[in-house]
């Protein structure tokens, strides 16, 4: 085990409130990456606050205003608590004090913090809860259990947006469009490019980009109570990105590949190539699934299998790809008879009925990354309730309209399903053929593509009406939950050296209407990605 004299037990209990500047952060992380017992101490109040944040809150009483000012005057309050070498770590010392800790804490982040969200100005004290008349007659019995708060509504859009001065670290927030509320997600060296939120709707995961280094950060943000996490770094590539979700919202799968970026790079020990990674939020865990280097996170079947606490797909990139299946809960491989040859990166319809997939030869690229170099393409499986999951899995291509003449079709791309397992989209797709349109603008990896599996998949026609500027990219799309609208988030080129990163989100309707957009690439400078609340 790691021993350092020199522990940062006071930045530790500083950054569960969020009090640390910029400087001491970073002190604090460069500790954490060398001393076992801070990480221990970290992960041991992160799991703390977490429990807290489930517990039911109660208003302060209504002279409790008048005694911290009678404090303050009569000097009787000195440092913050949270602010005291050891004082937060002290705590733990007896169950009495945890005791009286979670109240302190209870009350006192409803007066200082306010919901989630919500940034305060109310100056730092220390509070004394002596027994008192109107503090029994404000505490009332709480009757059956407490749901967490919920930042996020049904419905209701969000987005990361990031903002900052060129050539300083920038800050990431996540914005409820409905309300106004946001949530600081940290200071991060680059823009996002992927999230999901889960399924229950208390934790957001995405990746933003690690300055200009070629690499991706992945974290994961506890929307109940601000908690960033940070889950590792990534070197950039196509089929990297994803981010699902359990059906219990327990588990976050995700794909890292290794990158050495240096001692002071804050990132994990670099691993050779690929391989697929798990969160465990209720235990604030995360394993390393494979060690094959050249496995990628495909998506959990929301379907239970047998007694598997979750059941995650991952793919293994090769000449010719396949795919097999693990129980999460265990962090294990299962061996089975999984008809997975050829089938690359399945991903599950809301309803579990059917699959999108990719299918074709791969090559891995000098940056070690792999694409489709030989009939890449985008599938659809038949019905699982006619064939069953376990079936083999005959695909038909997602573009009617597309012949890849002499092999040459998609390097790589991006899709997804809309709520009602019907609709479905196809961006960012990196054709390698022969344009088969008349004007040579068909496919275009500028454009997103919507349509239907009951309506005869995807052709030129499914184009949406999008009018990007030259250089400008797709960066995500997510559908609305009433299928009704499509958020896309566009990136746009840079103006120069030291000009920060900027995006914008376009809320597009289906049915022709006029786009809505959020933002616009100037102030802030960067919008998106998008989820709606489920």
């Amino acid at each position: 085990m790691t021993f350092n004299a020199a522990h940062v037990d006071e930045l530790i209990s500083a950054s569960l409130t969020g009090e640390l500047t910029d400087a001491e952060r970073a002190e604090m992380d460069a500790h954490l990456t060398r001393c076992d017992r801070c990480r221990a101490t970290l992960a041991a109040f992160k799991s703390e606050r977490r429990i807290l944040s489930g517990l039911p809150t109660v208003n302060p009483p209504r002279d409790l205003s008048a005694r911290v000012r009678s404090g303050i005057e009569s000097a009787r309050l000195g440092a913050p608590w949270w602010r005291r070498r050891g004082g937060l770590i002290a705590l733990v010392a007896s169950g009495t004090t945890v005791a009286a800790a979670v109240l302190a804490i209870i009350v006192f982040n409803n007066m200082q913090r306010g919901p989630v969200g919500q940034a305060t100005s109310s100056p730092e004290a220390t509070l004394s809860f002596a027994p008192s008349a109107s503090a029994a007659e404000s505490v009332a019995p709480s009757i059956g259990p407490s749901e967490p708060p919920t930042f996020l509504a049904s419905g209701q859009l969000a987005y990361l947006e990031l903002s900052g001065a060129p050539f300083e670290a920038s800050k990431l927030s996540f914005i409820n469009d409905a309300t106004g509320a946001s949530i600081d997600a940290g200071t991060v060296s680059g823009p996002p490019i992927a999230a999901a939120l889960s399924p229950d709707n208390q934790w957001l995961a995405y990746i933003t980009q690690k300055g200009e280094t070629g690499a991706n950060e992945v974290w994961a943000l506890h929307l109940t109570d601000g908690e960033v996490t940070h889950l590792g770094c990534s070197s950039a590539g196509p089929f990297t990105d994803r981010l699902p979700w359990s059906p219990d919202s327990k588990y976050l799968a995700y794909t890292l590949v290794g990158i050495d970026l240096g001692p002071d790079a804050g990132c994990q020990t670099p691993s050779d190539g690929a391989d697929v990674w798990i969160f465990n939020t209720t235990a604030d865990e995360q394993t390393q699934l494979t060690t094959a280097g050249n496995a990628h996170t495909a998506d959990f079947d929301p379907t239970v299998y047998g007694e598997q606490d979750a059941t995650l797909y991952l793919s293994y990139a090769a000449a010719q790809p396949y795919t097999v299946f693990a129980d999460a809960g265990r962090s294990e491989i299962i061996d089975s008879d999984f008809p997975g040859t050829g089938l690359f990166l399945p991903l599950f319809s809301p309803d579990g009925n059917r699959a999108l997939f990719w299918s074709g030869s791969m090559t891995q690229e000098e940056d070690g990354s792999w694409q489709f170099s030989l009939g890449g393409m985008p599938q659809v499986s038949g019905d699982f309730r006619s064939t069953g999951p376990a079936s083999p899995w005959v695909g038909t291509p997602l573009f009617t309209s597309l012949i890849p003449y002499g092999g040459e079709a998609f390097a790589f791309g991006k899709f997804m399903w809309g709520p009602d397992s019907d609709l479905i989209a196809f961006w960012d797709g990196a054709w390698t053929g022969v344009p088969q349109s008349p004007g040579g603008l068909y496919p275009s990896q500028q454009d997103v593509y919507v349509g239907r599996v009951s309506e005869g998949l995807l052709s030129s026609s499914s184009r949406l009406p999008l009018t990007l500027d030259p250089g400008a990219w797709i960066v995500d799309v997510t559908f609305a939950p009433d299928g009704r609208s499509v958020a896309v988030t566009i990136g746009l080129p840079s103006a120069g050296v030291g000009d920060p990163p900027s995006a914008y989100l376009q809320i597009v309707p289906l049915d022709g209407g006029e786009p809505r957009t959020i933002g616009g690439g100037v102030e802030p400078p960067w919008d998106g990605p998008a989820v709606f609340g489920r």
